[in-house]
């Protein structure tokens, strides 16, 4: 890396950080929408740092429909909250903000709604290498000595690749966001072995369904699958657990 590209990497990290910063002030400080935000100004003093960084990361955040500028009034936190976008959610979540009960049901029911159209287009559209794919990430799974501590990840992994199996890649920029605002929530679901297990079968009857081109059943046991997390976090997690699959191979 360079002298520029470096300084230019300095200067992006610095203004992600001012940006996390602004929002969690916002926070603390308990603005609703409509109320006006601290001025370039007072950021620019509190945060010790250059005007033009403070300036970018409240350009980012009217980008996001977060702020909105008003000339010669100053910068306000909008008043449609409906309109403030999916990047917006992810950074509060990446910075450590609650996103709210609504906020995750909703998330769950938009990836059910997605997710199991989703695979049935992989059912019909996978190719071999999505097979191998699958299996392998079956496989490191299972095989790993830290099974529990990297079940989200590989949660994401499994869920991604049936995504890139439609061949619409969209639809992996779509669900992206909703892993990533999720993360807490899939590490305290998947901080129970027990829960590590069944999922982990789960994804194994998929990737099977998937393999024997089989939409309906892939349809079936991807709803089921994103229902039982949404069970547990609405306190009615289902008693019985699907039976254990030893076999995890997919034969190609």
């Amino acid at each position: 890396m360079n002298v520029t590209s470096a300084a230019r990497s300095g200067d992006e990290d610095q203004v992600t950080t001012v940006l996390a910063e602004i929002v969690s002030l916002i926070h603390q400080r308990g603005y609703v929408p409509g109320d006006r935000v601290p001025s370039e100004r007072e950021l620019t003093d509190r945060f010790k740092v250059g005007r033009a960084v403070v300036r970018e990361a409240m350009t980012i955040l009217e980008s996001m429909r977060y702020v909105e500028r008003r000339r010669g009034s100053g910068v306000f936190l909008c008043k449609d909250g409906e309109a403030t976008s999916l990047e917006t959610l992810v950074l509060f979540s990446r910075v450590g903000l609650p996103l709210g009960r609504k906020v995750h049901e909703d998330s769950v029911e938009v990836r059910k709604i997605v997710e199991v159209q989703a695979i049935q287009l992989a059912c019909a559209r996978r190719t071999d290498s999505n097979l191998k794919n699958l299996e392998s990430i079956l496989r490191s799974f299972e095989n790993s000595p830290d099974f529990g501590t990297k079940a989200p990840q590989y949660d994401y992994e499994f869920h991604l690749e049936i995504l890139r199996s439609t061949g619409n890649d969209v639809l992996v920029r779509l669900l992206t966001p909703f892993y990533i605002m999720s993360e807490q929530r899939r590490r305290e679901f998947f901080s129970d072995p027990a829960r590590c297990v069944v999922s982990h079968d789960q994804h194994v009857k998929m990737a099977q369904a998937i393999k024997d081109r089989d939409p309906a059943t892939a349809a079936v046991l991807m709803e089921a699958h994103i229902g039982r997390v949404d069970a547990y976090f609405n306190a009615e997690e289902p008693t019985s657990s699907p039976e254990p699959t030893n076999n995890v191979r997919l034969e190609i």
